[in-house]
């Protein structure tokens, strides 16, 4: 099923169309899922790129948000909070962990264009 939903959100990611048609959050079912799940389907949709693209992955988002779904960064950056899994700005932790990493990966196509030049990115500055 991941495999599926990982080819889609690649073609989804190359014409564009991920973060336009996520534009509302969803309830969270917290007791369904944890961060092993949001690993496991990170690991599942990265796995098109390569092995190292997740271990990027890995420790960028471990170091953003420890992979919890509902972190929250009270700092606000031109304007808006931090939250989630990647730590996007204006995200709301409330959002789904499956569209809070799909919207990473958007902003992470558009921006660096791998998880790695993302990490590369984190380790000079200190944010991505």
């Amino acid at each position: 099923m991941y495999k599926k939903l990982a080819l889609l959100l690649a073609i989804l990611i190359a014409v564009g169309l991920v973060a336009r048609s996520a534009s509302r959050p969803q309830e969270l079912p917290v007791r369904e899922w944890n961060v092993k799940d949001s690993k496991a389907y990170a690991r599942d949709v990265v796995q098109s790129w390569s092995d190292n693209q997740y271990q990027c992955l890995q420790k960028l988002w471990t170091k953003e948000s420890n992979w919890r779904h509902d972190a929250y960064n009270k700092t606000k950056v031109m304007g808006k909070n931090a939250g989630g899994i990647p730590q996007l700005l204006g995200l709301d932790p409330r959002t789904s962990p499956p569209l809070q990493i799909d919207r990473g990966f958007a902003y992470i196509m558009h921006r660096y264009g791998t998880p790695c030049m993302a990490w590369k990115f984190h380790q000079r500055k200190g944010w991505y």
